[in-house]
Order: structure tokens, then C-alpha cells, then sequence
């Protein structure tokens, strides 16, 4: 993945509570002071005043496979708390949401808090038979009936209705960098989305958004969209039909109380440090690759069968069978339209997932600008502006300050921590 990474560490006034002055953190918030040497001379730093420590947090999954697996890890301010992870959906639920992340972070005081929703995919069609199929896969747990809606539109009548929790939308800017990015990673498996026949057009969208909830509180939230309309003949009718499959697969926001600056810092230092685990990803393509294959072995063992069966029964019942065998290819018409959906479900969220790390890349580049750093070992990283000096431990981990008389290895007594420079 390329970097714009970290894009935020920072929580400079980090763990501090509203009420908390921005100069000088409470001495129950955390914070620890440590003086080095024994001499009056030697200056006094703050951990989170002077400089801020990021650690790599592992978020697992832990049903998909025979034991939990690292999914996919994040830089996070030290002290910050974390929960969850990688969540599974059934066979029989919506393939677009079989497999997502349900997480969130929060500051030590809980007065900033990162939360990422899980995957929502829904889909729609033209034709009134096969929009009642999808209803009863709905009512069965499959995917949501509805039809397609931009970035935009989906955040202020779906995800703040459902998940803000009252919050007002105050302001929303088009993240085109991302949208793009969606629509080149879905071209290529464009082919996919058109095997049923058909042509199929890619409508992605991608949205920032400022938010306000009564109490006081502020927050960002962000959105992407993903719609896939294939317009097709249906085999039955002849007439033009047009099937919908849409997720949206950026479902994040982040509040905070009146600490704006803080916030952003650690949301980009999220989205910019996020990596997914390669062979975690490798395991779960192959699952679904399996999964596809075997749902066509069965579905054309299935047809073979009813096609034998068929001819038997027209050989005695010519022109009874010719009216099933009418029928029959009719509902093989919609199965195979069916199984179409189903499949691009799955290619819309294979899609989202391989341009997940470059979207993130993007949605940082919306939020705050990043340095980048070389630590003459692990190569190039890149950071959140506004630092003079930064340290590597070799670990994943990062000091960050604008102090020119401080230095890690002798206030933590840890020779480990090396110098960074900075590149033009």
C-alpha cells in the first residue's frame, strides 16, 4: 500500500477531558512527567505535551477460520482503547455483508471516540417478479430492497438516521480522490458484473462530513458508495430489465467534544497507518473464490437434472412437457439472474476490499496534509505535518515532537529509539 499514512499522529493535547485546559494536562488523565539525569539544568517532558508515542494496534479476526488471525492493524495514540474486529455473516444472509469490520476506538477520558460500522449492501430491479424474490431473500435475512443512491443521499437518509445517533449534517464535501479510486478497482472486475449478460455501468461516490449533535459535540463522518446497474434481457419476457447491487463500504465517524484539531490528527493517524494483513486477505479470496465455484457446480448439477428430467417426461407428455419445459427455463432465467446479483454482491465487496488501503490514502489526503520520514531501516513513512522530529523504534512504534532537546533514548532510557530524517 502506498503511504499518506499516519497522516495524523498526534493527540498533542491527547487525553485531555473538555473541561481539561488545552496548556497543561490533569495529572489523573494519564499523562506521565519524567525528568531525566539529576541535575535542575535537564529540561522536563510530558508524554502527549512535549511528544506523543503511536503504537500498532491488531485487530483480529476471529470466526473466519480455524484460529483467530490478524485482519489488519492501525497506529494508535499510546493509552488509547480499542475493541473489535472482523465480523462473518452466514451463507444465507447477504453476501455483500458476509464479511466486514466492526470496530472503535476511543481517547483514555472517552472524550473522542472512532467508530467503524460494518459493510451494508441492498440491491433493486425493474422486474416486479424478480424485485419479490429479493424481498423474501430480504425477509430471510439477505440483502436490503433499494434502489441505487450517491454517497451524499445515503448519509443523510440512511447512516445518520441510523447510526449518528441524532447528529445534524452541517456540511458535505464530495471526496472525488476516493470515488475514483473505487471506480478503477472496480473496472477490473467489470467483466464480472456483465458474465450474466448485459452491460454494466459502475456509479462510485465519496463523501466528508461535518456533524453536530445537540449536547455540544462535533464529529466527522465518512461514506462511500458503490452502485452496480447491469441492465439485461430477461429471457422470459424479452423485454429490457435493470438490476441494482450497491454497498456502501466506508461506514466511519468520529466525535468529539470541542476538541476539533486532536480528532482530525487521529483520524488520519488511523486511516493513513491502516494495513490489511496480506495472507488474512489471501484466505478470504480464496473463500469466496470456493465459495463461487461450488454455488455454480451445484446450480448446473441442478439444471442438468431438471433438463434430464424434462426430456424424459416430454418423450410421454410432449405437449404437457413443452409447457413446463417452458416454465422451467423461465425460472432458470431468473435463477441465473438471481445468481448474477448474488455474484456481484460478492465481486462489489471483493472490489472494495483489494482498494480499501488506497482509499484510505485518499480519504486522509481530504483531511490533513503528511511529511514524510525515513528511518535508514523499515524506508520511507509517512507522518502528520507539523513535527520538527521524529524517532523509529523498529517495532511499528513512532515519537513525534517539536522539542529540539528532547530525545527518547535518554528520557525513556531506551537505546532503541533512532532518529528520523525528513525528506523534501
Amino acid at each position: 500500500m502506498n503511504a499518506l499514512h499516519l497522516l495524523a499522529f498526534a493527540t498533542i493535547v491527547a487525553l485531555l477531558a473538555c473541561s481539561n485546559s488545552p496548556s497543561r494536562p490533569d495529572g489523573d488523565g494519564g499523562l506521565q512527567e519524567q525528568a531525566e539525569g539529576g541535575t535542575d539544568q535537564q529540561p522536563r517532558f510530558t508524554e502527549g505535551k512535549d511528544y506523543v508515542v503511536l503504537e500498532r494496534v491488531r485487530f483480529m479476526d476471529a470466526a473466519g477460520f480455524q484460529q483467530p488471525a490478524e485482519a489488519f492493524s492501525i497506529l494508535l495514540p499510546k493509552g488509547w482503547k480499542h475493541q473489535g474486529g472482523v465480523v462473518w455473516k452466514g451463507l444465507n444472509e447477504c453476501r455483500g455483508e458476509m464479511i466486514s469490520a466492526k470496530w472503535s476506538v476511543s481517547s483514555p477520558d472517552g472524550a473522542i471516540t472512532y467508530t467503524v460500522l460494518p459493510n451494508h449492501s441492498w440491491a433493486s430491479a425493474s422486474d416486479m417478479m424478480m424485485m419479490q424474490s429479493m424481498q423474501m431473500q430480504a425477509q430471510q435475512g439477505g440483502c436490503e430492497v433499494g434502489g441505487p443512491m450517491d454517497a451524499a443521499s445515503y448519509l443523510r437518509e440512511v447512516m445518520a438516521p441510523r447510526e449518528l445517533r441524532g447528529a445534524t449534517v452541517t456540511e458535505v464535501k464530495e471526496n472525488t480522490e476516493v470515488a475514483r479510486e473505487m471506480e478503477r478497482m472496480a473496472a477490473k472486475t467489470k467483466s464480472a458484473f456483465e458474465q450474466w449478460g448485459g452491460q454494466a455501468q459502475l456509479l462510485p461516490s465519496a463523501v466528508i462530513a461535518r456533524l453536530k449533535w445537540n449536547d455540544g459535540n462535533e464529529g466527522i463522518a465518512l461514506a462511500s458508495v458503490l452502485n452496480v446497474v447491469t441492465v439485461t434481457q430477461n429471457a422470459y419476457t424479452g423485454e429490457m430489465q435493470q438490476i441494482t447491487n450497491s454497498n456502501a463500504a466506508e461506514r466511519r465517524h468520529c466525535a468529539f467534544c470541542g476538541r476539533r484539531d486532536e480528532a482530525e490528527r487521529v483520524l488520519a493517524t488511523i486511516k493513513g497507518s491502516y494495513r490489511t494483513n496480506p495472507q488474512w486477505q489471501e484466505a478470504v479470496n480464496g473463500y469466496f473464490a470456493q465459495l463461487r465455484n461450488n454455488a455454480d457446480q451445484i446450480h448446473h448439477q441442478r439444471m442438468a437434472a431438471i433438463d434430464a428430467q424434462t426430456a424424459a417426461n416430454t418423450r410421454a407428455h410432449n405437449q404437457r412437457m413443452a409447457d413446463i419445459h417452458a416454465q422451467g427455463a423461465a425460472n432458470t432465467a431468473r435463477h441465473n439472474e438471481r445468481m448474477g446479483a448474488m455474484d456481484q454482491q460478492m465481486r462489489s465487496w471483493e472490489q472494495q476490499q483489494s482498494s480499501q488501503d488506497r482509499q484510505h490514502t485518499q480519504f486522509v489526503k481530504a483531511i490533513r496534509e503528511v511529511e514524510t520520514w525515513n528511518d535508514g531501516g523499515n524506508g520511507r513513512v509517512e507522518l502528520t505535518s507539523g513535527y520538527d522530529h521524529a524517532w523509529s523504534r523498529g517495532d511499528g512504534s513512532y515519537i513525534l515532537t517539536n522539542s529540539p532537546n528532547f530525545d527518547p533514548s535518554s528520557v525513556l532510557q531506551d537505546q532503541a529509539w533512532k532518529p528520523m530524517r525528513m525528506e523534501q
